[in-house]
């Protein structure tokens, strides 16, 4: 069994440097953010030069482009990673995927202003991993689609169940230092207890004879993985997924694959499981070769084309 691992696009089409594979996985973050960088970028510097600022990176972009601009760049991003994905169906193989957090494939949450405090910032997001699907209009006409999010797929001898969306570490305990009252607390842990409950059970319906392919946007919290850069704003700190990292703990998949963190095209263990960032950009592919009669990990290979974008 050989797995083509395809990393963070934002919108860049993907070289295919293994040309003999059984299926496709990608870790999300398909979609163009090419049209809201600049947006991100003056954001970032609002911020830096004023910590304390009470504009929001909605506020920026609606302020600039109003709600029918915005939506349009939405959709110029949508239709970028359908085209990629489009691509990838056409080599007719199984394409495994999470949704990433550029895809526009949240859940819904009954938060209106996300910006009012912490606690409804945190609470927004807690809410939102929890969507069970991705966008319906990035994979239309996709055919060999299978969507992993909070679902069980299982293909030639091995389990494939996801977890995407998350873009850094969900425990709410590790942000007390933002102020949440023991009320607001409460509720956070109830909200972060949800989704890795609503994991466990997909992930209990598997066929347990078979290894497990875990595939997760955020790579797990703690690992080489998941450490921010030397020099930018959160030189050393880890920024992984907590529920990643806790499903791995408790669970021993034997192959965890992730992304989000474009510092990093390497592997890592936790416990028997094996954790791969899957990298950023057009280079970044890895194939796995797993023999499912000895439900062992025969080979991983790392493109040795591949070259780090600090893509910021």
């Amino acid at each position: 069994m050989k797995i083509l691992v395809i990393g963070d696009l934002h919108g860049e089409m993907p070289k295919i440097h293994f040309k003999d594979f059984d299926c496709i996985v990608h870790i999300g973050d398909v979609c163009s953010d090419k049209g809201f960088r600049p947006f991100v970028d003056e954001y970032m510097r609002e911020l830096e030069e004023n910590p304390d600022t009470e504009i929001t990176f909605e506020n920026l972009i609606e302020n600039k482009l109003g709600k029918d601009g915005e939506k349009k760049l939405e959709r110029a991003s949508l239709l970028e990673g359908n085209k990629i994905l489009k691509f990838l169906d056409s080599f007719g193989k199984p394409i495994f995927m999470v949704p990433g957090n550029w895809d526009q494939s949240y859940g819904e949450t009954k938060i209106k202003d996300l910006d009012k405090n912490n606690y409804n910032y945190l609470k927004y997001f807690l809410d939102s991993y929890l969507g069970d699907k991705i966008n319906p209009f990035l994979i239309k006409g996709v055919k060999n689609i299978r969507d992993c999010q909070f679902q069980l797929h299982e293909f030639l001898g091995i389990n494939f169940v996801g977890y995407g969306l998350s873009s850094a570490y969900e425990k709410p305990n590790m942000r007390k230092k933002k102020g949440f009252s023991n009320k607001e607390l409460e509720k956070l842990s109830r909200a972060y207890s949800k989704i890795k409950t609503k994991l466990s059970k997909v992930y209990l319906k598997r066929d347990k004879k078979l290894p497990t392919v875990f595939l997760t946007h955020n790579v797990p919290y703690g690992t080489k993985l998941d450490l921010m850069r030397k020099g930018s704003k959160h030189d050393g700190k880890h920024i992984g997924s907590t529920v990643a990292r806790e499903f791995c703990d408790k669970y021993q998949p034997m192959i965890c694959v992730g992304g989000h963190m474009h510092e990093h095209f390497k592997k890592d263990k936790i416990g028997k499981t094996i954790a791969i960032n899957a990298g950023f950009g057009e280079d970044a592919n890895i194939l796995i070769e797993i023999d499912t009669i000895k439900k062992k990990i025969k080979k991983i290979d790392f493109y040795s084309g591949y070259k780090f974008k600090n893509k910021k």
